[in-house]
């Protein structure tokens, strides 16, 4: 976690620190980011938790619409709040009674921790004005919104929102995500008893795979550096790439797992498939090993369930983790010797 912030203390980092590694034990960090997100189009300062309560409860009630888990503990007033209004039992007005009473009680105080401490910048402060409670916002929330990685800020918390919640509605912090390829989408197979296993096979679709991954590239392109969006249509939408190409499975009888989140990037599109120095099938050069690495740790860091599909794949400690790496590049060496580097790389990694 130390290492993510270390190089580059900038406010997209830190904001991407707090939905990437904070602790979940609930997915309002989540809906509170979207709203603050939201606040910081605005001119506002002072906003009142009374203000607050229609915003945050919306991001919320577009996941507890999907019928998925949203907090690990067995009860809560809020989230029965919300599910009593998805189900026409309560007015608006009652939901958001009950939201500005206790949906902020365990996220206002909380947003900002993450492993081994809160962070320096701050995107709000929690404050009183005469007896209305609420937040100031402060300037680093409104630069952040005039910032070229909103979009995909805004993007990547959907998708962590996403693996979050599926998790925990699974019970299973196991579960091995995979990579639909023609999608390019995370999904994984649903644990069945024998018997219903021998019916049918449940998928479960995740996310746009390039949500998840995306924050933990900064927003960049994994070769160059440059920035890169993981929206579609856009000049610089960013390519999912093998960082060992898939033309190496062609020389193996096991099964290599190249479609494995372990050896999956997001890259700029001239790095991948560039006229002038595109990779195509090429190996990266060895120093960019290092980074896949570093990538993956990250990963790692933070929780459910991208984690544990890293960990049951490539080891279960960072030794184990880079042998793992490094056989597979020699192996992919081995095949094809034709080696491949960005010819630019800009400023400030990841």
């Amino acid at each position: 976690m130390n290492n993510y912030l270390e190089n580059d203390n900038t406010l997209e980092s830190n904001f991407r620190s707090i939905y990437l590694f904070g602790r979940n034990v609930a997915t309002y960090k989540f809906a509170f980011a979207k709203t603050l997100l939201e606040l910081g189009e605005s001119n506002k300062s002072f906003v009142s938790l009374e203000e607050l309560s229609p915003i945050f409860a919306k991001y919320m009630l577009e996941h507890i619409r999907n019928g998925k888990r949203q907090i690990t503990s067995q009860s809560s007033k809020f989230i029965s709040a919300l599910d009593l209004f998805h189900q026409n039992q309560i007015t608006w007005e009652q939901l958001l009674e009950v939201t500005e009473k206790v949906g902020f009680n365990n996220v206002i105080d909380a947003f900002h921790n993450i492993p081994n401490g809160g962070l320096d910048k701050r995107f709000y402060e929690k404050s009183i004005q005469g007896k209305t409670l609420g937040i100031t916002l402060t300037d680093s929330i409104y630069l952040l919104n005039e910032s070229c990685q909103k979009e995909n800020i805004f993007s990547e918390i959907e998708g962590r929102w996403n693996l979050v919640e599926n998790a925990w509605t699974e019970r299973n912090p196991k579960l091995e995500v995979q990579f639909d390829t023609e999608l390019e989408q995370f999904f994984f197979i649903k644990p069945m008893t024998p018997q219903q296993f021998m019916l049918s096979h449940e998928r479960i679709n995740l996310t746009s795979a390039r949500k998840p991954l995306n924050g933990y590239q900064k927003g960049k392109c994994f070769y160059c550096y440059r920035p890169i969006s993981i929206e579609s249509n856009q000049l610089n939408t960013c390519d999912i790439d093998h960082f060992v190409p898939l033309s190496t499975q062609f020389n193996s009888t096991h099964d290599l797992d190249l479609n494995g989140v372990w050896n999956l990037v997001l890259s700029c599109q001239d790095c991948n498939r560039g006229e002038v120095n595109g990779k195509f099938a090429r190996l990266p050069e060895n120093y960019l090993l290092e980074r896949l690495y570093k990538r993956n740790e990250y990963l790692i860091e933070s929780n459910h369930p991208l984690k544990e599909t890293i960990i049951m794949r490539t080891g279960k400690n960072p030794q184990q983790r880079a042998s793992f790496l490094n056989t597979m590049y020699s192996f992919a060496m081995s095949v094809s010797r034709a080696k491949w580097q960005p010819k630019f790389e800009y400023d400030v990694g990841f």
